[in-house]
């Protein structure tokens, strides 16, 4: 269920060029690990975690995301990707874990 897209540097510009439609993402450190996995309308979103004055996700490098076409199916897949995660790693993504424990 992971994201089959190449990874994109994580920029503003590059945020800016995402197509405002829903779906997941995933936010990775500079070693392409996944620090964060996120829903909603794609542009906003990413772009909301680069404008946060708190920096919620130091660190972070790279992003990849795929559409899904409405919020109840990206909410879907965000769930269906997390329990993954947590299956393989025996842990969610570190900025998962305050959000879900």
């Amino acid at each position: 269920m992971a994201i089959a897209k190449k990874w994109s540097r994580y920029t503003k510009d590059n945020a800016r060029s995402v197509a405002n439609v829903y779906g997941v993402y995933e936010l990775a450190d500079g070693a392409g690990n996944i620090a964060y996995i996120g829903e909603g309308k794609l542009r906003e979103r990413l772009i909301a975690h680069l404008s946060i004055r708190s920096d919620p996700t130091p660190g972070v490098s790279y992003f990849r995301y795929a559409t899904t076409g409405s919020k109840r199916r990206a909410k879907q897949r965000q769930n269906a990707m997390l329990s993954e995660f947590r299956r393989k790693y025996g842990r969610l993504p570190i900025y998962n874990q305050k959000r879900r424990g």
